[in-house]
């Protein structure tokens, strides 16, 4: 389907302008409008365009903490169509983009060639596959282990790095997820304790390298911050503990921060979700040096993209934006972040307004974001890959 969308108003993130035009969609591009002929015609009455929003940190099936244990005995069936709902919920919520950080191997690659080819009307999908850990590393909850999901693999020592991350290039992931500090998920660990050594990670940066995959890295700690940074790491995860000399690494190398302040700022979700004393009590006391570490790369200019790393998708991500202002973002720096953000760390181009020849992932709102951020998380319409998968008409 082509269309041409008439009396539009057009958001720049960058600088928060809009304009009036006309834009038109053809084969999932924006293009002029004088190039189609036959396209269809939506007059937008002065609605606001944007780009679509991006939930860069996303772990679709997890049960995330799971009190219950519930997760540990189900079945990758049952997993993937948790995974799948989840996705698919998001979208009416303004989803545009999903970018996964550890999901079991293949429910997210499959997700995102079914959303794609137009089996079902769900967010584009940048997939992980499952993240790579050390024995005890980020992620053990030893002696409870899945009893068929694997959202983490474990190597050890270099070849160990470097046959898993083949591995997971040979399987088509779009981008490989290491775990080179401790968090809040695991007992016995601080957020920023070096997990892997710095053989490990030069072994598996450099695979990765050679292939031309991004690496994001679970990270807490400034050191090792740095160091993934200067190997040509794409995006830190969570930075916790992050200082000026990290932040200037990772300014100077074009490394991203998905910082998802919400793990530790929101305290009522970690009562609602039933985590444990350790984790709730690390994140407390991470919480005000997590919003520094986000201060400092700001200053540094390292550029930011949203990720809330908690489920559901669509509802955690509108906290995690409001939670990015709190901690000292401004509502348009948050907003170009989830939107424009998430589609350059991705690589989906720099543009930060919708415009010719820019993927047609597209929100239509009744509101301007800026002056009413709640319109976002019920948009009036919604585009992926060119095609309406919400309509307001």
């Amino acid at each position: 389907m082509q269309y041409i969308l008439k009396n539009g108003s057009i958001l720049d993130t960058k600088t928060g302008a809009t304009h009036k035009g006309d834009l038109a969609i053809k084969n999932g591009m924006i293009v002029e409008p004088s190039l189609l002929q036959d396209g269809q015609v939506i007059d937008l009455e002065g609605r606001v365009i944007s780009f679509g929003l991006w939930d860069c940190h996303a772990h679709p099936g997890s049960l995330m903490y799971d009190p219950k244990n519930e997760g540990y005995f189900q079945s990758v069936a049952e997993w993937t169509v948790r995974a799948g709902k989840n996705l698919l919920d998001s979208v009416d919520m303004g989803v545009t983009g999903v970018r996964t950080t550890s999901e079991s191997i293949g429910i997210d690659i499959a997700w995102g060639k079914s959303f794609e080819s137009g089996l079902f009307h769900g967010p584009r999908i940048k997939s992980s596959g499952p993240g790579l850990r050390v024995t005890g590393g980020h992620g053990t909850t030893y002696p409870k282990e899945h009893k068929e999901v694997h959202v983490e693999w474990v190597a050890d020592g270099a070849d160990g790095m470097r046959v898993a991350a083949r591995r997971l290039i040979e399987s088509g992931v779009d981008l490989i997820k290491l775990m080179i500090t401790g968090g809040l998920y695991s007992e016995h660990e601080t957020v920023e304790d070096n997990q892997f050594t710095e053989e490990e990670l030069r072994a598996v940066m450099a695979v990765a390298n050679n292939k031309a995959i991004p690496v994001a890295a679970h990270c807490g700690g400034a050191r090792a911050a740095e160091l993934f940074a200067n190997l040509g790491g794409r995006s830190i995860e969570h930075g916790y503990v992050l200082d000026e000399k990290a932040a200037a690494a990772m300014a100077k190398n074009g490394t991203w921060l998905v910082p998802t302040i919400g793990v530790t700022a929101d305290s009522s979700l970690m009562e609602a979700d039933g985590w444990p004393e350790h984790a709730k009590s690390r994140a407390k006391q991470a919480a005000a040096r997590h919003a520094e570490s986000l201060r400092i790369c700001l200053a540094a200019g390292v550029r930011i993209a949203t990720g809330a790393d908690l489920n559901p998708i669509g509802p955690r991500l509108h906290a995690e934006m409001r939670l990015l202002e709190e901690a000292g973002m401004s509502r348009l720096e948050v907003l170009d972040a989830a939107t424009a953000g998430g589609r350059e760390l991705n690589g989906m181009g720099d543009a930060s307004a919708p415009t010719f020849g820019t993927l047609a992932d597209l929100l239509i709102l009744d509101k301007n974001p800026l002056e009413d951020i709640a319109s976002l998380q019920s948009p009036a319409g919604v585009f992926i890959f060119g095609k309406i998968v919400k309509d307001w008409r």
